[in-house]
């Protein structure tokens, strides 16, 4: 555990901390050889790379899935917005942590994070690499 993020923990309103704690738990719980860091202000969580965050957002806690982008087709539950790559779900409640599989949504994620490790698949795929990918073609 991370006393820094111990400390951001500690500043969240109880409804939203007790959310932020039962996820923190999870993460920690469910994917070995994690590493919890503070990282733009924020508990960021490191797994093969930048994995996920909890954020506090004015109506709850924000899972943000650094791969999110990937996993919405096969995670309903996530939202991309504008977002180049990160897909997030809100959580409002302590019971959305059951209704929105907020374990599976972990589980998956990580899943996914190991196979685009072991494939070597990019986070981002920019248009400088995708032009000279192409150019080679």
């Amino acid at each position: 555990m991370n006393r820094l993020v111990d400390e951001y923990l500690e500043r969240l309103p109880d409804e939203k901390r007790e959310i932020a704690e039962q996820i923190r738990e999870m993460i920690l719980s469910l994917i070995p050889h994690v590493q919890e860091k503070l990282s733009f202000k924020i508990p960021f969580y490191h797994y093969h790379g930048m994995f996920c965050y909890i954020n506090e957002v004015k109506d709850g806690i924000d899972l943000g899935l650094c791969r999110g982008k990937d996993l919405i087709d096969v995670l309903p539950q996530l939202e991309q917005g504008n977002r180049v790559m990160v897909a997030s779900v809100i959580i409002r409640t302590r019971k959305e942590l059951q209704t929105k599989n907020i374990q599976d949504v972990l589980l998956t994620a990580a899943n996914w994070q190991e196979e685009a490790k072991r494939l070597k698949i990019s986070m981002i795929r920019t248009k400088k690499k995708a032009a000279l990918k192409k150019k080679r073609l």
